[in-house]
């Protein structure tokens, strides 16, 4: 099971930028309207030969990159989740899109970029600690919420037979 699709990565941060970041060719082919477009499954045949391989390519690169920071958050948690994850909490995602993230940015990821990087293996760290909760059960489930009322009582204080308060 995957925790993010790149479709979840051009919803995080952007198109442009995840366009920008996965075309590896010169001169640059992908548009973010045609990584968008790649990404959600849509007819690809209005452009050139040239861009959908490049789009493939793109994809595949990002994939790649996906697959290399799952591994990392399933590491990290197959000490106390059992793994895949079957029910991905948001947290997950999010840490899972910025360690993608800073491998598509290879060695000139922005500060700002490495932070997050960083923030994200100190959740990680904290999570497989037991810090932090992801709010599921080791097996990966979400638990089933008890939160409906419910009344307690002693029993009666008062009846008619006792008389009642006077």
């Amino acid at each position: 099971m995957t925790y993010v699709t790149a479709t979840n990565m051009i919803t995080q941060f952007g198109a442009e930028e995840i366009a920008q970041r996965s075309d590896r060719g010169l001169p640059r082919l992908i548009t973010p309207e045609l990584l968008t477009a790649a990404a959600t499954g849509e007819d690809l045949s209005g452009y050139t030969v040239d861009e959908q391989a490049a789009v493939a390519a793109a994809l595949s690169l990002i994939n790649s990159k996906l697959l290399d920071a799952e591994s990392t958050v399933n590491g990290f948690l197959s000490g106390r989740y059992s793994v895949p994850l079957v029910t991905v909490p948001r947290l997950v995602m999010t840490i899972t899109c910025d360690l993608t993230r800073y491998a598509l940015y290879d060695d000139m990821a922005t500060e700002a970029i490495s932070n997050r990087n960083a923030d994200a293996l100190k959740l990680l760290k904290s999570i497989s600690k037991g810090e932090i909760s992801l709010g599921i059960d080791s097996d990966g489930n979400k638990p089933k919420a008890n939160d409906g009322a419910q009344l307690v009582s002693n029993g009666r204080v008062f009846s008619r037979q006792d008389g009642g308060f006077i």
